[in-house]
């Protein structure tokens, strides 16, 4: 036994490093990530240099990639819009597997194969690559968009068609003699054994992550995600499902739960590792020698592929009422999938297929696989450049502007700074998605309509998930500074122009943090300075507008002032203009104020008034009315004589003494003004 797991790490290393080494070749050809895995599978394996040979062992490792693949696609589905489409997914299922393999076994048992082998290739090609579907969709976000969720519920059902398919293949050897009937129980035993798992999952699952968030160690996540994700699949392999439809049904069983976003990130490194060593195993299989006079079969099972991809446009087009939908989803599924390689062993082991057969197979597999990635590029470019087109489809456009996380704001950390954001963002209309670690806060929050997430704002997935990438503003208020620098530094890579504001505990933080993207950094210890200031300068009556400006002051060239930095040269002339220079301001006369019914020549001699016995207000220091808005129509120089109303407002110019004078007459006096 130790010597088979020395063997076993030993493939699995060297995997590794080819997987690696075809990633860096790739990138420098622009290929695809799972094409320049495929083809380093090639180049190493038993068809090129012989650096490697297939294994069960290995076969066994990738179909983990797989499942830890769709348990985050389980996540990001809905529970809920997946049992109000259940129909539409079974139908569209069903009749692209039906009709694509009854089409594909015509084909083949036309070119003179046996019913057996054509009937094997025809399950085959019905079966589509949920790798490399969910892989691309959720790279490029599209697995919300209608055309991937159409592919997405066609691939849970060629999932679940397996079952059947692996029970069909002993009945065509010979191997069994089971009835219809005996097959139909099959079936059904399997559908038990989904709704099962997925109760079960559903119950027991979101309480677990509830119960490791709420002790508050970060090191739990981790190592419970896996738990979560490969104890559910070795479940529905007990159950006499596969891997992947057992961790499908766990991140079901999560979606919706606050706390399965995080369990999706924990897993993305370990998830990508499989699902390379997945790309790189199919590669070795390839042995392009052994197809010797095949090379019609190799087309003929390229042609059923593209016979698959337009059934399945077909179907989707049909039963979600979109030609645009079901072309889209068409392309994405026009190749052989991860599970046909498991169905074409068994049955190569049962004698149903040949040697030649099997690698006219896979020939066939691998080319479609790879072109994938540039066919839904280019499906995806005539679909853009048809949207921009004069005439094109404006409700998709328009649906597609309206995609979650584009309009909202990224709000990071939920404590007091947070919630007091959140209030405030709700209040002006503007959309927000928070995050938090703390699941007291996140209940709160969601229990105040908010759409509050538990998850860690320091991981990418995490914030990816949150729609940092398309974002239209992010606020970081956490309370680790730490975080706080990840935070920032991930959302500018994945985000260059939305604006990202931060709170920074201390002064070293604000030149950290702005180095690493920040646009604004608000110090909170600075800030409490800056206020404290500006309410001394008032009582001790200095007028709010040089108040004001003394905020301004201060909080320039970020807080250098209090950071003891000297003055630059080009805030000088700033600090200058707004000390000695008029201003501009646009104010409002309010209900209860002394202006309020009264004329400008009244406001004039009321502020005339104020100075004390025997002053007078220079002319030069008194503030011009430039413009008077009733009822949104402008009024420029009114007349002394124009009476104001509650809601005027005045476009006032003149130094700060002078400002301030006439917005103390627009506003109500205070309970202890004596002049009140």
């Amino acid at each position: 036994m130790p010597q088979l797991w020395v063997t076993v790490l030993i493939d699995l290393v060297l995997l590794l490093a080819i997987a690696c080494a075809g990633l860096l070749v790739g990138r420098l050809l622009g290929l695809p990530a799972m094409v320049s895995w495929l083809l380093a599978g090639v180049v190493a394996g038993p068809a090129g240099l012989g650096l490697l040979g297939y294994s069960d062992n290995l076969g066994r490792l990738a179909e983990l990639g797989v499942a830890l693949l769709l348990f985050g696609v389980g996540v990001e589905f809905s529970l809920v819009g997946l049992r109000q489409r259940l129909v539409r997914l079974l139908a569209t299922g069903g009749a692209q597997v039906v009709v694509t393999a009854g089409a594909t076994t015509l084909l083949f048992h036309e070119m003179g194969l046996t019913m057996q082998a054509a009937v094997v290739a025809g399950m085959l090609v019905s079966l589509s690559s949920t790798a490399v579907v969910f892989r691309l969709y959720s790279v490029s976000g599209e697995l919300s968009a209608p055309h991937g969720q159409a592919a997405a519920g066609v691939l849970l059902f060629q999932d679940l068609a397996l079952v059947a398919m692996m029970m069909v293949l002993p009945l065509l050897g010979g191997a069994a003699n089971a009835s219809a009937l005996e097959l139909a129980m099959g079936v059904a035993r399997a559908v038990a054994a989904v709704v099962f798992l997925l109760v079960a999952a559903r119950a027991l699952l979101p309480p677990l992550l509830e119960l490791a968030a709420r002790a508050g160690a970060a090191e739990l996540f981790p190592p419970l995600a896996l738990l979560v994700a490969l104890g559910t699949a070795m479940g529905a392999s007990a159950l006499g499902l596969s891997l992947p439809v057992g961790a499908f049904l766990a991140g079901l069983a999560l979606s919706g739960s606050p706390y399965a976003q995080q369990a999706t990130a924990e897993l993305l490194p370990l998830r990508d590792a499989f699902l390379a060593v997945f790309f790189t195993s199919v590669g070795l299989l390839f042995a392009p020698s052994e197809i010797g006079s095949g090379g019609l079969l190799v087309l003929a099972m390229l042609a059923a592929v593209l016979l698959k991809g337009a059934v399945s446009a077909a179907v989707v087009a049909l039963g979600w009422r979109s030609v645009r939908v079901g072309l889209m989803a068409g392309v994405g599924l026009a190749q052989v999938g991860e599970f046909s390689f498991v169905l074409g062993q068994e049955a190569l082991g049962l004698g149903l297929i040949d040697d030649a057969f099997f690698q006219g197979f896979l020939g066939a597999a691998i080319l479609s696989m790879a072109v994938t990635p540039f066919a839904t590029q280019a499906a995806r470019r005539l679909y853009d450049s048809d949207i921009s087109a004069p005439g094109g489809d404006t409700q998709q456009a328009n649906t597609r502007a309206a995609a979650p996380g584009n309009e909202s704001v990224l709000l990071l950390g939920y404590g007091q700074a947070g919630r007091a954001m959140a209030r405030v963002l709700d209040s002006s209309g503007l959309s927000f998605v928070a995050l938090d670690l703390a699941v007291d806060r996140v209940n709160e929050g969601v229990g105040d309509g908010h759409d509050l997430r538990f998850g860690d704002a320091s991981r990418r997935a995490t914030l990816e998930a949150a729609g940092g990438a398309n974002c239209r503003a992010v606020v970081v208020a956490l309370g680790d500074p730490w975080a706080t620098r990840a935070a920032v530094r991930l959302l500018r890579q994945m985000n260059p122009d939305a604006p990202i504001l931060a709170r920074a505990g201390n002064d070293e933080e604000i030149s950290v943090l702005e180095k690493l993207g920040a646009d604004e950094v608000i110090s909170t210890g600075f800030e409490s300075s800056v206020h404290l200031l500006a309410t001394l300068l008032e009582r001790l009556g200095v007028p709010r507008h040089v108040a004001r400006v003394q905020e301004s002051i201060l909080r320039m060239d970020a807080y250098g002032v209090l950071r003891g930095h000297a003055a630059s040269a080009q805030l000088l002339p700033e600090v200058d203009k707004l000390l000695r220079g008029g201003t501009l301001v646009t104010a409002e006369v309010m209900q209860g104020s002394r202006a309020c019914g009264g004329s400008l020549a009244r406001l004039v001699a009321s502020i005339s008034g104020e100075q004390a016995a025997g002053e007078q207000t220079p002319a030069e220091e008194m503030a011009a009315v430039l413009s008077l808005v009733r009822d949104e129509q402008p009024i420029s120089n009114p007349p002394p004589s124009t009476i104001l109303e509650a809601g005027d407002l005045l476009v006032l110019y003149g130094p700060h003494a002078g400002i301030d004078a006439v917005l103390r007459q627009l506003e109500p006096p205070a309970d202890d003004d004596p002049r009140a």
